[in-house]
């Protein structure tokens, strides 16, 4: 389990990942010392489809400025921030990953949002939290790295309040055999853990989870793919813009998730499911 975790964290960690941040926003034209959260936006969502399923997923939340949010393997805190500005909520993220944790943590500070957002150090399949502490909870894009689904799934329900929802999206195992490496997740499949659409479902609902509702986001996907294609000259706001934090070779690891999800290799999934 310690290999395991260091793999990931050596994957995602970095050097100097706020100055790089700081550099593209200033290089976007924008003033870095009135930073805002939706300057930042171009470069702190991970997930497929980037921004637009940050704003899908939430809004499948029914969050309130009454309610806490969990954000489960938050990164540099892009999710987290857009929730807490757009629904005025309360959000805790945790995240494997220490330098992404200071990163977001730091970028919060700049943007003026910690008495709304914070972030703690910490592993997703034993969580520093008490039974029923949170209101509704997001795991975007971060169960490829876990090889324990139907833990993470109990964990998860472990916090929620009774009927707490979750949004839970990720790229599940399809029919057309083995995916390409390297992917935005994994170099190379020693820190990569997919599983079938169906087994996912049964350890979410083994797990005590009530799926509301069970989205193949292969065309929407798809459709993305082929939107950024049609550009010319892809603006800040494309999902290369991710290369800022996640490396010069993230162009690569997206084609292949791209060329993956074409190829009948993944089935993206969006799951919205509530505490039973």
């Amino acid at each position: 389990m310690a290999d395991l975790s260091t793999g990931i964290q050596r994957h995602y960690g970095g050097a100097a990942i706020v100055q790089r941040v700081l550099a593209a926003v200033a290089d976007s034209g924008h003033d870095v010392s009135r930073l805002t959260a939706e300057m930042l936006y171009p470069y702190d969502q991970f997930h497929w489809r980037s921004l637009a399923a940050t704003r899908e997923n939430a809004a499948k939340l029914n969050l309130d400025a009454s309610m806490h949010l969990l954000d489960v393997g938050s990164g540099v805190g892009g999710p987290a921030r857009y929730m807490a500005c757009s629904f005025g909520c309360r959000v805790t993220g945790i995240d494997l990953t220490e330098e992404f944790v200071a990163a977001a943590q730091e970028l919060t500070e700049r943007c003026r949002l910690s008495d709304k957002v914070a972030f703690r150090q910490g592993d997703a399949l034993a969580m520093p939290f008490s039974e029923a502490s949170f209101d509704a909870a997001c795991c975007l894009n971060v169960a490829m790295n876990i090889n324990n689904k139907a833990g993470l799934a109990r964990e998860i329900r472990r916090i929620l309040k009774p009927r707490g929802r979750l949004v839970w999206t990720e790229a599940t195992q399809g029919p057309g055999g083995p995916p390409h490496y390297p992917l935005p997740w994994a170099r190379n499949p020693d820190i990569s853990f997919l599983v079938s659409g169906r087994e996912l479902r049964s350890a979410m609902e083994g797990a005590g989870l009530r799926i509301v509702e069970w989205i193949d986001e292969t065309e929407a996907t798809r459709a993305a793919f082929a939107q950024a294609g049609r550009s010319p000259q892809p603006s800040a706001s494309s999902m290369i813009s991710n290369q800022v934090i996640m490396g010069d070779d993230f162009a690569e690891r997206l084609n292949n998730f791209g060329r993956n999800v074409l190829e009948e290799r993944f089935v993206p999934i969006s799951a919205i499911a509530e505490r039973a």
